[in-house]
This record gives structure tokens, C-alpha cells and sequence, in this order.
């Protein structure tokens, strides 16, 4: 059980920072149209990110609980973007990263709190 345990909340990390990273990096260089301030953008699509690194990083249950309920706005954001033909590839891409937080945050909870049952 402890690698399925491990195997869930390395899902989640990835998914964690693979969408600060994509935010980042879209937002920062690869942009084709910057509509909104890039600071604004910045803080408004990677704060809520950046406040669960921690708690995903140290395995809380309730972080990644957390973490589940965020992704499905990511996901909401992920479409919208899709549908925006120049930014396309980067609603995949959050798509990708959002549904990965999600399916670990979801088993990654589960599977941490079993092991605290255990113990």
C-alpha cells in the first residue's frame, strides 16, 4: 500500500508543478496575445496553486482534498481555453496537469488516510 501511496501523491506533485510551471512559462515567453496584465495573471492562476505546494509536498490529507476542489476550476479554465484558438495548446496542456491534480489529490487522500487508520 505504501507505494500505491506514493505512486498517488507523486501523481499529484506532478500535476501541481507542472501547472505552476506551464502558467509560468505560457504567461511569461510563449503568450501569443497578453490581454490581462502579466502580473495579474501571475497571481491569479498560481497563488491558489503555490498555497498547496506545501501541504501536497509533506502528504496532508486535507491538502489534497483541497487540491481536488482547485483542479476543477483549472479544469473550467482549461476549456475556456481550448476553445480560444490562439491559446489552444495551452488549455491541453492545463487540462492535462489539472486532471493529474486531481486524480492524485482525490487517491492520494484516500490512500493517506488509510495509512493513518493503519497506524
Amino acid at each position: 500500500m505504501n507505494t500505491v501511496l506514493l505512486f498517488w501523491r507523486g501523481v499529484a506533485i506532478i500535476g501541481l508543478f507542472g501547472l505552476i510551471g506551464l502558467i509560468i512559462v505560457w504567461n511569461g515567453w510563449l503568450a501569443p496575445i497578453q490581454q490581462v496584465p502579466l502580473w495579474l495573471e501571475l497571481i491569479l492562476f498560481g497563488l491558489p496553486l503555490i498555497l498547496l505546494a506545501r501541504g501536497i509536498l509533506y502528504g496532508k490529507a486535507l491538502t489534497h482534498v483541497h487540491a481536488t476542489l482547485v483542479s476543477l476550476a483549472y479544469t473550467i479554465i482549461s476549456i475556456w481555453f481550448i476553445l480560444t484558438p490562439q491559446e489552444e495548446p495551452y488549455g491541453y496542456l492545463m487540462l492535462l496537469f489539472s486532471v493529474l491534480l486531481y486524480t492524485g489529490g482525490f487517491f492520494g487522500a484516500k490512500y493517506i488516510n488509510k495509512a493513518n487508520e493503519l497506524n
